[in-house]
């Protein structure tokens, strides 16, 4: 084992055995009736001497960060307990123009609302373009976004995804230049991408590719506890204060040690270790993709499909998008085979796909079974189901008010018939594509209603509104 300066300070801690007079109040895991909590719980610590200050830094966690940021080849990198949602609203809100604008995809995860909702931004979409077997966006142009910097000239930042949940990269590289060339910054939420840097088969990191600043949820990908991310600066970035001072407002001052433990362990491993795993992952991957894609009745996704899809530049080997496009179950059903009868859970399923989010750690019995189930599967539903519904593109928002000023709005709810003219006070999101509609402070255009009459008739599955059935709609008084 290479350096791990917290996971040491952590061991050297409990096996000093000391006589714990302070917090947390389980004093190393007594009174917890859990055997396995309880041993966890051993290394759940707090701020005591030799252990450091995550808000001020200077021996263990300081250097544990070094040696991170060297890892990713960053300038400066942050631990990240409260998940990689904490590093968007630490990005979000080191941003310093009077503008407050931030060009960011139609389809961004729900934390970048929250991180404008704290913030004051005004948001510039971008839009998104659909596969059409998948009904998904995939990823976001980099002309797309050069056409927008050019037409708003106080942009302050792109803030793009990529990967995507899909595993799907956007041309990063493209994109920094065109936000270069407009003064802008580049932030990358690359939740997904933890382990891009350490094999040159996977897909190239953000910061490689020209990012600013690149925000990574490890536990996504890497041996690493729920909640553990970082956030990383570029060589070039020079707002690092700005970035501390929203990143330590928005962090817990009671981090879990465990968590931090769990990352410097991460890092050590992937130095050591990581291309060797992933290099066997990579190759596991190419040949289940093409034992899988090889069952009557199913379509396993290749990287060339999908870089031929959109704006899709680069794949992550390790996801798996799985259309059961011959048999007579949909995706949904096909999710809920493989978890009754074949004890295993996929990350995400809907009518058209499933996803399976594969590990390094996942070795060739694993694989194995998989395919197996489907083979099997495949076997008792063969023949062809009803199609789907056709999610169509929602029409481009008409922003009234900032997301902050709309989350602190007044509201009331009115019948989707009244809504028209009003401005929405919750977002509405159809899944596929899970691009929303509609987000809090947006006008409820005559295209917009037209569009949620729409929704509400095909029966589609919505996230956000307090009315699913969408026969109510919270509005903006």
């Amino acid at each position: 084992m290479g350096a791990t300066p917290i996971y040491a300070a952590i061991k050297q801690y409990c096996e000093e055995n000391k006589l714990r007079l302070h917090m947390p109040g389980h004093i190393g895991g007594r009174g917890i009736k859990s055997q396995p909590i309880s041993a966890l719980a051993a290394f759940d610590l707090t701020e005591v001497t030799g252990l450091d200050d995550l808000h001020l830094p200077q021996t263990a966690i300081k250097e544990a960060s070094l040696l991170l940021a060297q890892a990713f080849g960053a300038r400066e990198s942050f631990f990240l307990v409260n998940g990689a949602t904490s590093g968007i609203h630490a990005l979000l809100m080191s941003l310093q123009t009077s503008s407050g604008k931030v060009l960011l995809p139609r389809n961004a995860h729900r934390s970048f609302y929250g991180g404008m909702v704290l913030a004051g931004t005004s948001p510039v979409y971008i839009p998104c373009q659909l596969d059409p077997d998948l009904g998904i966006a995939l990823a976001v142009g980099s002309q797309d976004i050069g056409d927008l910097l050019a037409a708003n000239y106080d942009i302050e930042a792109v803030f793009v995804t990529s990967p995507s949940f899909y595993g799907t990269c956007c041309d990063i590289g493209s994109i920094s230049r065109a936000a270069q060339a407009a003064n802008s910054l580049l932030l990358v939420d690359e939740a997904h991408g933890g382990h891009f840097p350490f094999h040159p088969a996977y897909p190239q990191s953000a910061l490689h590719d020209g990012a600013d600043a690149v925000v990574n949820g490890l536990h996504k990908t890497l041996p690493v506890l729920n909640q553990g991310a970082c956030l990383h600066l570029g060589k070039g970035f020079g707002q690092g204060a700005r970035v501390f001072s929203a990143y330590s407002l928005l962090t817990t001052t009671s981090p879990s040690y465990p968590i931090l433990a769990s990352i410097d362990l991460a890092r050590d491993l992937m130095i050591e270790s990581g291309e060797a795993l992933l290099d066997s992952a990579w190759h596991l991957s190419r040949e289940y993709r093409g034992k899988i894609q090889a069952i009557k009745g199913l379509h396993c996704y290749n990287e060339q499909e999908l870089r031929r899809l959109g704006e899709v530049k680069e794949v992550d080997p390790l996801k798996l998008l799985i259309i059961p496009k011959g048999l007579s179950i949909d995706g949904f059903e096909l999710a809920r085979l493989l978890r009754d009868s074949y004890h295993i859970e996929v990350e995400a399923a809907d009518s058209r796909f499933i996803l399976a989010m594969m590990s390094m750690f996942h070795e060739r019995p694993d694989w194995e079974k998989l395919y197996r189930s489907l083979e099997d599967i495949a076997g008792r539903y063969t023949g062809l189901r009803k199609e789907s519904i056709k999610t169509e593109l929602p029409p481009l928002p008409q922003v009234e008010l900032l997301p902050r000023d709309a989350f602190f709005a007044s509201c009331r709810t009115v019948r989707l018939e009244e809504s028209k003219g009003l401005i929405a006070a919750e977002l509405v999101a159809p899944y596929p594509p899970g691009i929303p509609c509609l987000l809090p402070g947006e006008l409820i255009s005559s295209e917009i209603f037209s569009y949620l009459d729409y929704l509400r008739k095909s029966k589609v599955r919505l996230q956000g509104p307090h009315d699913p059935s969408l026969n109510y709609i919270k509005v903006i008084e």
